[in-house]
């Protein structure tokens, strides 16, 4: 079983969706709204259409420029609300408003003076391109409000109120749909201005979300003191944003390049990738629903000091992601004419884009994944990574690709798109890995918030975990640093030649060899109903399974014919099947392992997840405040003995690593 499939078999349904289904409906208003716009432009002719995509790619570079600004925004404010520093939200939005609103002006107007130029460059078609040129200039304006409205929906949302974000666009959504139709074919007195009033429909509609967002600001209380910006928390708001503003704007730029690729095939080409482009948005905005929550939610646990909780959330919503966005994907793949239909008029058109529909739509879960875990990396600040990943994939492959693929070996949409699916795959494996490992996990997270260590007062330390994982390593350090006697389990349970003893002779060695201070490392179900009852103190280390074969497999060859203090006297490791079989079913964290270690143990386990979270436990046991004076625990309210079935993981009992 994964590591995702285990934390969505956790649960974490109730608040992803609390915070999400608000998102995904924001979202998906949003997309409703374009899909509408885009069908009013869809009648005004293949060409038309092609402009407008052409436009919107240009548009999208400079939008992107503000989304570090929503980044920023939601990562400080969820990681103050987690930390119950509310009055901090004034001196956050403000010194993000005192960066993006300057920022956004300054864009919409490059955007009117450069942007016809930029596109009668990438469309060979004069009449794609004055279409094109004329949305541009009539939309660029939004640039300057969304730079306003942008941090302050970012501070709702991080503030775990999500619901105002929706209000708004459902409240405005109806404008700018009513507007496009009425600008675009006119009606009664008002001329129809085509597709340039479109672009001034998209104005009247971000008119009228930032006086609403404005006012709700102010009703509904959502900044309690203004504070004047400073330049370090401008910088700071900077510092987190601009790795995803520099990498949408560049993915942007990236979707530019593609579209002057498929320019090359024709007005058919560029009008069905920008169908295809907005009908892909509808789901990717759904999985940013639950990125966004994700990334509320990441940042809350990050403020709490609960770097393990982060990780989970990560995995419960890029997994409920999957499963409720997926279907709708399967949805467009099965019957993709129908939906084509409305925004496709020409029939070489529509055929032209059923097959790549149809891919599309077999991507929406593992696309899902993806951005899911996209945001929760923002949430955590680690924008780095979540900026990286897809930058490398777009302009190191995906880009060449396309241009192989899809115009040397002339293999046209499909081809690109098949290109697209496939990289996007690939990025969800990359983010995966790099969530698992913990790497984002911001220093000092992990340490406790009043400063002091956990192993404060330990005196009777466990540590279990599966072979390989560093046990024995571990808790020698630990020993040596706080001058308690170690036990190593595997001399307790083992006679020479790896001849295993009966429990109860089991019990009775360990008995004679427990005092009132120890560390103890093993992870034998027989020794847990012993031992973990009475620990101060019980951990255990989480390691990769590979990464757990290699260091079994280098134990056994670097200490073949020596004597080691964990191995029982006359006893030889040999690595073969059977002790790698055992590293694979036996090791891995679960939350059913969790619940089951708990039932037995007086203290709740600590997960020590990868090297660098021992290696802050290691410097916790340097500190001085540390003491480790025996205090004894009552191993009351416990209940009988369990056996193996009762503690062990995933069916798996506590057996000899």
């Amino acid at each position: 079983m994964t590591k995702p499939q285990r934390a969505l078999g956790a649960g974490g349904f109730a608040p992803i969706m609390r915070l999400g289904a608000p998102l995904i409906a924001f979202f998906l208003v949003q997309s409703v709204v374009n899909l509408f716009c885009l069908a009013f432009i869809g009648r005004l002719g293949t060409a038309t259409l092609a402009g407008v995509g052409g436009a919107s790619a240009i548009y999208g570079v400079v939008l992107a420029l503000l989304f570090g600004f929503d980044t920023g925004v939601q990562a400080l404010v969820s990681r103050a609300t987690g930390a119950g520093e509310q009055a901090r939200l004034g001196g956050i939005l403000g010194e993000a408003l005192a960066v993006a609103v300057p920022l956004g002006l300054g864009l919409s107007a490059a955007l009117w003076f450069v942007g016809p130029g930029l596109l009668a460059g990438m469309l060979s078609d004069p009449a794609a391109a004055s279409a094109g040129a004329a949305y541009l200039r009539a939309s660029a304006p939004t640039i300057a409000l969304l730079a306003l409205t942008v941090p302050i929906n970012a501070a709702w949302i991080g503030a775990g109120r999500p619901a105002i974000a929706f209000v708004v666009t459902l409240l405005t959504a109806p404008i700018q749909v009513g507007f496009t139709f009425l600008l675009v074919f006119g009606a009664g007195p008002v001329a129809a201005f085509g597709v340039a009033g479109a672009g001034t429909a998209s104005v009247l509609g971000c008119l009228a979300g930032a006086a609403l967002q404005l006012t709700l600001m102010q009703r509904l209380r959502l900044v309690s003191r203004w504070q004047a910006p400073t330049v370090a928390g401008m910088l700071r708001v900077v510092a987190i944003g601009w790795p995803v503003s520099a990498q949408q704007s560049f993915g942007q730029l990236g979707l530019m390049a593609a579209y002057a690729i498929v320019a090359q095939l024709g007005d058919a080409g560029a009008a069905v990738i920008n169908v295809l482009l907005n009908l892909t948005l509808v789901t990717i905005q759904s999985a940013n629903g639950l990125g966004v929550a994700a990334a509320t939610l990441v940042g809350h646990a990050l403020g709490r000091g609960d770097p393990g909780g982060a990780r989970r959330w990560g995995w419960r919503a890029s997994g409920w992601g999957a499963v409720l966005i997926g279907p709708f994907g399967l949805a467009a793949a099965i019957a993709p004419e129908p939906l084509l239909r409305l925004f496709l008029h020409d029939p070489a058109s529509l055929a032209l884009a059923v097959w790549p529909v149809r891919l599309i739509g077999l991507n929406v879960a593992a696309d899902t994944v993806h951005w899911v875990l996209c945001f929760a990396f923002r949430g955590a600040g680690a924008t780095k990574i979540a900026a990286g990943v897809p930058f490398a994939s777009l302009w190191l492959i995906q880009l060449p690709l396309m241009w192989w693929i899809g115009l040397g070996l002339r293999q046209g949409v499909l081809g690109m798109v098949e290109v697209q699916v496939a990289l996007n795959v690939a990025e969800a494996v990359v983010l995966a890995i790099v969530w698992a490992s913990g790497f984002w996990v911001p220093k000092g997270v992990s340490q406790p918030k009043t400063g002091v260590s956990r192993l404060a007062g330990a005196a009777r330390i466990a540590i279990l975990g599966g072979a390989g994982a560093g046990k024995s390593t571990l808790a020698r350090r630990l020993g040596e640093s706080l001058g308690l006697p170690v036990i190593h389990l595997d001399r307790i349970v083992y006679d020479a030649g790896w001849s295993r003893i009966a429990p109860d002779q089991v019990g009775e060695r360990l008995a004679a060899s427990l005092g009132d201070a120890w560390i103890i490392d093993g992870t034998y179900a027989e020794t847990a109903i012993l031992t973990l009852p009475t620990a101060d103190l019980v951990l255990w280390l989480d390691q990769p399974t590979w990464l757990r074969l290699y260091r079994a497999w280098r134990k056994t060859r670097d200490h073949r014919g020596k004597p080691r203090a964990d191995r029982p006297d006359g006893c030889e490791e040999a690595f073969g099947w059977g002790y790698a079989r055992g590293i694979l079913e036996f090791g891995r964290w679960s939350a059913d392992l969790e619940r089951r270690l708990n039932a037995v143990s007086a203290t709740p386990v600590v997960r020590l997840r990868g090297d660098r979270e021992i290696a802050r436990l290691m410097a916790e046991a340097a500190q001085p405040q540390v003491s480790f004076a025996p205090t004894r625990r009552a191993a009351t309210g416990l209940g009988p003995p369990r056996d193996d079935a009762d503690i062990g993981a995933d069916g798996v009992s506590l057996a000899a690593p």
